[in-house]
């Protein structure tokens, strides 16, 4: 933590939208003819001051966390009632405080902020569609939505993001006779919600009872037996035995525990059932978004959970459009469906409220396809941004002012594919790595790629390859598929 000097710009800081999801959302009101209409909330709270405390978070980047106190808008609209003394005047607005905005100011050490801001648009254009009530009749019915959040672009590779908080930040003011509530999720990462997990049904000096024991990335006993594990297929090529023995030496080792978080921390009935559902239909509406776009990277630092709510949030989309398939131990798998996860949905695991809910997603996704690439083709062709993950290469062409077209093209019809029902997710270690305990079909292999399916059976797929041991054992270490 450090402390920064007081704001002394040329213009009072409320008189800046702050850079929240909520005040840069525009909404269509009323009639076309009217143009004098305010499009954007005004009832979005307005800065007061920088807290002078900043945080230095602890990840790879080292990113700053900003804190910023907030006034109701009425202290930006009636700002003629407030006296000309400075000092009074200030005293007058911090008593007015009702809360606090939280920022995330970041520089990509090998990444580019753009990339997450064009998916969070593609994401609002999503939940636009899945609420619209005449088309997206699915969506509504089952509550899918993606959670989404502000990213302002500095620079290629330094931006401001709005923050999603692990402490209580939510306020509420009046306006107008009008509550209004501004809400900033309480989220923690899937690892650390695994870590706090434990099984009060075990015994208390069994491995099986803490989460702590199987979420801990610094165990090295645990990362050697991992290596272990994938070490049958990647030096051996023997994918059957490599499977096997992840399945015997983590999944029976160390039962998930994910349930019990949910059990403990929600102790009305209705709210477990709630947290629990919104848990699963969340998973699945991001699991067909991040199938559909190839959202990589996904270990468990980047899956988070609203510990208000059970809700999942995604962050970190610098790794879209399959580039997690160049990753030295590629991703081979559509998204993120480990043993907890599916401890969590519930008895039924993910027959239930889950597939339902990945069903109605990729329903309304497919009924979307012009819409959905006419969004998406313009983030790959635009020339600026460079969707490889070489940062060195992005700088080059972004002086050229070349973008890639055939990479474009690969994308543009890879996701094309995806929104028709062809599961077309293939895996680069199949060519890589000799397996010698079975004999490797190409014919049959290269069929399941072409073949288009309904929506039930394009789920049925990949909730298989999502779950099947055979790809969870190939993926990196770091990214702890057992958990």
């Amino acid at each position: 933590t450090f402390t920064i000097k007081q704001w002394k710009g040329s213009a009072p800081l409320m008189n800046f939208v702050p850079p929240v999801q909520a005040a840069l959302s525009g909404v269509l009101r009323g009639s076309s003819d009217d143009h004098s209409q305010d499009h954007f909330s005004c009832l979005t709270p307005r800065m007061r001051a920088f807290s002078p405390q900043i945080q230095t978070m602890q990840s790879k980047a080292r990113p700053k966390k900003i804190t910023v106190f907030a006034i109701p808008p009425s202290s930006y609209t009636d700002n003629s009632c407030y006296p000309n003394n400075s000092n009074e005047r200030s005293s007058r607005l911090q008593s007015s405080d009702v809360g606090e905005m939280h920022f995330l100011v970041k520089q990509e050490a090998k990444g580019d902020l753009r990339k997450d801001a064009r998916v969070q648009d593609l994401n609002n254009v999503i939940n636009r569609l899945l609420s619209n009530s005449k088309t997206g009749s699915y969506g509504r019915q089952r509550r899918l939505l993606l959670r989404t959040f502000s990213v302002i672009c500095l620079s290629e590779d330094c931006g401001i993001l709005e923050w999603v908080s692990t402490a209580d930040c939510s306020f509420s003011i009046v306006m107008s006779n009008i509550l209004i509530s501004m809400q900033v999720p309480n989220t923690d990462s899937f690892r650390n919600i695994v870590t706090s997990s434990y099984n009060p049904q075990a015994h208390p000096d069994s491995i099986r009872r803490y989460g702590k024991r199987v979420a801990d990335f610094g165990n090295v006993n645990l990362r050697n037996a991992y290596q272990r594990c994938q070490d049958f297929y990647i030096k051996h090529g023997d994918l059957t035995k490599a499977a096997k023995s992840f399945e015997n030496d983590f999944i029976k080792e160390y039962p998930p525990v994910l349930y019990w978080w949910f059990v403990q921390h929600f102790e009305e009935p209705h709210a477990w059932f709630e947290a629990r559902t919104n848990f699963a239909l969340s998973a699945a509406i991001w699991s067909a978004v991040g199938h559909v776009i190839g959202l990589g990277d996904r270990h468990s630092e980047n899956l988070l959970i609203d510990t208000s709510r059970g809700e999942c949030v995604h962050v970190d989309f610098d790794c879209i459009f399959d580039k997690g398939l160049h990753l030295p131990r590629p991703e081979v798998i559509p998204f993120r469906l480990t043993p907890n996860m599916v401890d969590a949905f519930g008895p039924s695991g993910y027959e239930g409220t889950y597939r339902g809910g990945l069903t109605s997603a990729m329903k309304t996704l497919r009924d979307h396809r012009d819409t959905l690439l006419s969004v998406l083709e313009p983030f790959l062709k635009d020339p600026i941004i460079e969707w490889k993950r070489q940062r060195s290469s992005s700088r080059t062409r972004a002086k050229e002012g070349k973008g890639d077209p055939t990479e474009a093209k690969r994308s543009i019809k890879v996701i094309d594919e995806r929104l028709r029902g062809i599961y077309n997710l293939r895996n680069p270690n199949k060519l890589k790595i000799k397996r010698i305990d079975r004999p490797h079909d190409e014919s049959e292999d290269e069929m399941s790629h072409i073949l288009p399916l309904s929506v039930e059976g394009q789920v049925h797929r990949m909730i298989n390859e999502a779950t099947s041991y055979e790809n969870l054992v190939q993926l990196y270490v770091g990214w702890m598929p057992w958990i």
